[in-house]
């Protein structure tokens, strides 16, 4: 999860022709390379989110041919455990849902079942969710059960506030060990002027200029988001 941290001095702005604008940078805080927000660990080298199932998240299974062992809704408990009609207690945090299948059935045959066939399919991901804060209608933790956007992650919270002053979000985020700051423009974004960026579990997403000034300690216009975010590292060790 993204810590406190406290940014020394402030990162000044300084609007270019064309791409990212030159920076000066308080000693910090550095520009992520390529300008990126990098994708968090437990992402392939694609981006897609390798998504595995996790405390309080719900399944429905069902073995091929046996009705009776049909299960809509079965939550998964605080200790990552899953139980089952046969198969007991199961770990089932940390797995995906072909591999929880392929756990019930290996200890469904312990059961003495002839060659169970076990389908294990996500009903609600509790476990994996993403903060979406600021000046949003509402404000809490959202559910990240397929891939997700930034305007998607705005929407899950009814979109923005009457209070909010701009369109300006920040996107924070952990990845490789290192802290990103991305800061993006949901107009410009709406308009194309750059994609849509994905959101993932653990994310926290700020909507509102007040609270990005809040994080960063920013002065000087955001005029720059209108055509390139500006995504910046974190750096712990020179705090």
């Amino acid at each position: 999860m993204f810590r406190n941290v406290f940014l020394p001095g402030a990162l000044l702005l300084v609007t270019g022709c064309a791409g990212t604008p030159p920076i000066a940078m308080a000693p910090s805080i550095e520009q992520a390379p390529l300008n990126e927000l990098p994708p968090p660990d437990g992402a392939d080298p694609a981006g897609n989110y390798l998504a595995d199932l996790g405390p309080l998240d719900t399944v429905s299974i069902e073995v091929d041919g046996l009705p009776d062992l049909r299960r809509e809704q079965v939550v998964i408990d605080a200790d990552g455990m899953l139980s089952y009609p046969l198969a007991g207690s199961v770990k089932a945090a940390g797995l995906s849902t072909t591999e929880l299948a392929r756990a019930l059935e290996d200890r469904l045959r312990v059961a003495h079942m002839r060659s169970p066939k076990v389908s294990v399919n996500l009903v609600q991901l509790a476990s994996k969710v993403v903060t979406v804060s600021g000046a949003v209608n509402k404000p809490g933790l959202y559910p990240v059960d397929r891939q997700m956007t930034l305007l998607q992650a705005v929407a899950s919270a009814s979109g923005t506030s009457q209070d909010a002053r701009s369109s300006v979000v920040t996107v924070l985020r952990e990845s490789g060990g290192k802290q990103y700051v991305g800061l993006y423009h949901l107009k410009a974004i709406g308009l194309g002027n750059y994609p849509d960026p994905a959101i993932y579990p653990d994310d926290k997403v700020v909507v509102g200029e007040s609270g990005t000034r809040k994080i960063l300690q920013l002065v000087g216009p955001l005029v720059s988001l209108i055509t390139t975010p500006l995504i910046y590292i974190i750096n712990r060790s020179r705090n």
